[in-house]
């Protein structure tokens, strides 16, 4: 399967994140020196302290995956589930050729208690999987898939 292009919608949103003016005010290397200290508190487990510094990367490097997915994955864990869907989809728009983003969404929309829509996307990713796509995310999209319909059966 070939590798998702950025919709019109997409590439357009992409270039006006660009254009904002915060994204020309630290170089990539002075935001990869800050991406560092979040990294660092994300990988002790430190998601509330990681979070803010996500959010500044974000505003700072609005499309850099690697940033927006450290501010989907802090707001994920500290339980903020309708932001990290925000950003996930936001992810998904910018990249879609990471499927992550929408098992994510998947992950937030189980945790918030919305087992249809998760059981939705999680249908939807399968579907992707059996097309040649999503890679490893796959199998998991599958599990989470099977495990949430024996839920509602049961």
């Amino acid at each position: 399967m070939t590798t998702p292009a950025r919709t019109e919608l997409g590439q357009r949103l992409c270039d006006g994140l660009d254009a904002l003016p915060s994204s020309r005010r630290f170089t990539a290397e002075q935001l990869e020196v800050i991406y560092a200290l979040a990294y660092a508190h994300v990988a002790q487990g430190q998601y509330a302290q990681a979070l803010p510094v996500f959010a500044f990367l974000s505003q700072y490097g609005p499309t850099r995956r690697h940033y927006l997915s450290g501010l989907a994955l802090c707001l994920q864990m500290t339980g903020r589930h309708d932001e990290a869907i925000n950003i996930n989809a936001l992810c998904a728009t910018l990249f879609p050729d990471s499927v992550q983003s929408t098992l994510r969404i998947a992950e937030c929309q189980l945790a918030a208690g919305r087992g249809d829509e998760a059981k939705a996307t999680l249908d939807m990713l399968v579907r992707y999987a059996e097309a040649g796509g999503a890679g490893d995310v796959g199998g998991r999209a599958r599990a989470l898939r099977d495990l949430v319909s024996q839920e509602s059966t049961a």
